[in-house]
């Protein structure tokens, strides 16, 4: 028997090697156990906590008005049409779904897409316009033409109040997002979405394969839910260590949310772009972005090219690199044929269409400076807490794009023929709505510096006389449109100097009546008028008609020797032109929260400031002033529609004002040099044809004023100024408020 050989004192010494080494990988993998349980729960928190919160910056979306529909309002084809082209509406006689529209003659009909308006959620329509000239004849809805007593459009986006590098998007809601493109972008971007756990191995698997056989990249293999956790909660640089962190909160997400949430998430989150310098997010803004519409009415082509972008928005940037982006998009519309989402007739018919992407910054239809600076102005009064501002709350205004456009081509076609230093500002508004609709701060009506319509302080020359006129017809007892009003030399002192005011041809005209006097807007009448009622009483009336602050005035003042912006002068002309009914001028209409409840209603009750009978009165006076005084040449290019205006100008014509009304907007027109030296114009010369131009492009509403039941026509003598027998001569026939007040009993 072979003796047993001692065991070497190298094998004794192994046994309590090996134990310690098992012991210390197993301290190890607990260690890691626990550090990996601990860092889950690390990631648990966070990400509950970023994501059942508020996820994004969602800025502020700023709306147009909402173009109202109506039978008898003022409104003719071409501008229907013009404003459904503004909202990216599709011409199909099919008019098979939302955002379509036809014309038959001289009816429009138009699949209205649904929207969140103030008032409430309204469904997708069939609406059928009837037009008739300038005018709503007729208006019904359905396939079986109901009538409609109103309806409205959407409003157009004016643009999101995003600061310089913050995120920009459109909050999504799943159910608004069309099956055919969710299909579309888990078969292109995650296939296994509704049966992996966050992360699958199967994914990178099959992406490898597909792009080995195509011989480039295709597909890749992070999942949907691992693009999220990259895109919300990773940096983007390229380290293991992020893929891994990647995965472990693709998990947590998985185990949290359902796959839903996780995918609308996604939708919101997607990075697809960039406008100006602010990072675009999400389908919603990019599907307005690229093609300036709703991600529901995208085509096949369209929403491919979308979804293509997503592999890399600077890489298969349509507008710089359109070759690429199309073989992408082809690709993806292949994959979509091969799978069963379009058949080869579809297939065929989205690959031979052009990509269709609009230039860029178009979905915001142009740059409107002036206006937003007074939207933002009321803003920081209305919304006192500005965190709101970045949880996507939509802010409805009053403008009208129509109107804009309508100024800004007035404007340029004027300032195109003055010199360059002439600046220019414009406010256009709905007086009966005191909304403000349109404003132009000046000649580059697309520079966001000065606004002139707001701040510019000027001498506003005889726009101020109205409401010296308005003072006097105010005390029907002493003044009427036929009182005789002396044009006759004056002179008053003033401290050591002597003034003494002139007419504008330096002529003397005896005695004038006071219609006369406004209409051909005569100084020294005004002056003798406005000393009679005393400074005290303009200043007041001047208060009464929208002024919110108090100005210094001293004789001068009564010829418009006194400052203020066009903006404050289209306050005084809105109370004129409401029928001495005050609104104060505003741009926010309604505010509410993304989701659609309300922040903010405006409540504008109209107040009576001025004597209702006093105000029609002075408007037959401004309407003469259209006719036949001193802006006449409104009657020569309207001769069938009827206006009331003032023209202005201001001492050594440093100014050109012109402010008037149809009836249902006013404009007011400012001209004149920052150093406020002289321009050379007239109100008439200068504001006022800007005045006609506007109203040549948006059509005129002819004003129409009912007579109060107290004014009746009186025969007037045009001598001294009383009421006469109709059998007199040398008289006027004038509308007067009644008061008892005797005939004279002879004629002159």
């Amino acid at each position: 028997m072979t003796p047993r050989k001692p065991r070497t004192k190298k094998a004794n010494t192994l046994k309590p090697l090996y134990h310690s080494i098992g012991w210390f990988c197993l301290k190890a993998a607990l260690v890691l156990t626990l550090t990996l349980f601990i860092y889950l729960i690390y990631l648990d928190s966070k990400i509950t906590s970023l994501f059942s919160g508020q996820k994004w910056q969602i800025p502020a979306q700023l709306y147009g008005r909402s173009l109202a529909l109506a039978p008898g309002k003022h409104l003719s084809q071409v501008q229907m049409l013009d404003e459904l082209q503004r909202l990216q509406y599709r011409e199909d006689p099919r008019l098979s779904g939302p955002g379509q529209y036809h014309v038959s003659g001289q009816t429009v009909s138009v699949f209205r897409r649904a929207f969140d308006f103030p008032a409430g959620h309204q469904v997708a329509t069939l609406l059928h316009v009837g037009f008739a000239g300038e005018f709503v004849q007729s208006l019904s809805t359905g396939r079986e033409r109901q009538a409609l007593t109103n309806a409205q459009l959407e409003p157009q986006l004016l643009q999101h109040l995003v600061a310089a590098e913050q995120e920009d998007r459109e909050l999504l809601v799943l159910d608004q997002v069309p099956k055919t493109i969710k299909d579309t972008l888990l078969l292109v971007e995650d296939r296994d979405f509704y049966s992996h756990h966050g992360v699958s191995a199967w994914s990178v698997l099959r992406a490898f394969w597909a792009n080995l056989q195509a011989g480039k990249t295709v597909q890749g293999g992070s999942t949907l839910t691992q693009q999220l956790a990259k895109n919300m909660y990773t940096n983007q640089q390229r380290t293991y260590f992020r893929k891994v962190n990647e995965a472990l909160i693709a998990l947590v997400l998985d185990y949290r949310y359902s796959k839903d949430q996780i995918l609308e998430a996604y939708l919101n989150e997607i990075s697809l772009g960039q406008f100006k310098a602010n990072p675009v997010h999400g389908l919603g803004l990019g599907s307005k972005l690229y093609f300036g519409k709703p991600l529901a009415e995208l085509r096949p082509h369209e929403y491919a090219l979308l979804i293509a972008i997503i592999k890399g928005p600077s890489h298969y940037d349509p507008r710089r690199y359109p070759k690429r982006a199309e073989d992408r998009r082809d690709l993806i519309l292949g994959m979509m044929r091969d799978h069963g989402l379009l058949d080869q007739t579809q297939w065929f018919a989205a690959t031979s269409q052009p990509l269709d992407v609009i230039p860029i910054g178009e979905h915001l239809k142009g740059r409107f400076p002036a206006y937003i600076d007074k939207v933002r102005q009321e803003l920081r009064e209305l919304v006192k807490d500005k965190t709101q501002l970045q949880n996507g709350i939509r802010v409805f205004t009053y403008f009208d794009a129509m109107a804009q456009q309508a100024a800004e081509q007035a404007v340029l076609k004027r300032v195109a023929k003055l010199d360059p230093a002439i600046e220019a500002a414009v406010v256009a508004t709905d007086y009966q709505q005191g909304a403000l609709t349109a404003i132009i701060g000046g000649r580059n009506t697309t520079f966001a510096g000065y606004n002139r319509a707001i701040s510019a302080q000027r001498q506003i020359g005889s726009i101020i006389k109205p409401v010296v006129y308005l003072t006097a017809l105010q005390q029907p007892q002493r003044f009427h449109l036929g009182t005789i009003l002396a044009d006759t030399p004056l002179t008053l002192k003033s401290g050591s100097r002597n003034w003494s005011p002139l007419n504008y041809d330096k002529k003397f005209r005896g005695n004038v009546s006071l219609m006369s006097a406004l209409s051909d807007s005569l100084n020294i009448p005004t002056v003798r008028l406005g000393l009679q009622l005393g400074l005290p009483a303009l200043q007041q009336e001047l208060q009464q008609l929208g002024l919110e602050r108090e100005v210094k005035l001293q004789p001068s003042s009564l010829l418009g020797a006194v400052e203020m912006s066009p903006l404050e002068v289209a306050q005084l002309y809105q109370t004129i032109a409401n029928k001495g009914q005050y609104r104060e001028l505003a741009t926010i209409a309604a505010i509410t929260t993304h989701d659609g409840a309300a922040v903010y209603q405006r409540q504008s009750k109209p107040q009576q400031r001025v004597d209702a009978s006093a105000a029609y009165l002075l408007q037959f006076a401004l309407q003469q002033a259209t006719q036949s005084g001193t802006a006449q040449s409104l009657a020569a290019q309207f001769p069938r529609q009827k206006f009331a205006g003032k023209t202005g100008t201001s001492s050594d014509y440093r100014d050109s004002w012109f402010t008037g009304f149809d009836h249902e907007t006013s404009l007011t027109v400012w001209l004149g040099r920052d150093d406020n030296k002289a321009i050379g114009l007239t109100g008439g010369s200068g504001a006022l044809p800007i005045f006609s131009t506007y109203f040549q492009q948006l059509g005129v509403n002819s004003l129409f004023r009912a007579v109060p039941e107290n004014v009746q026509k009186q025969f007037i003598s045009k001598t001294n100024g009383r009421f006469v027998e109709e059998s007199c001569v040398n008289v006027l026939l004038l509308p007067v408020i009644w008061v008892e007040m005797p005939l004279q009993q002879h004629c002159d």
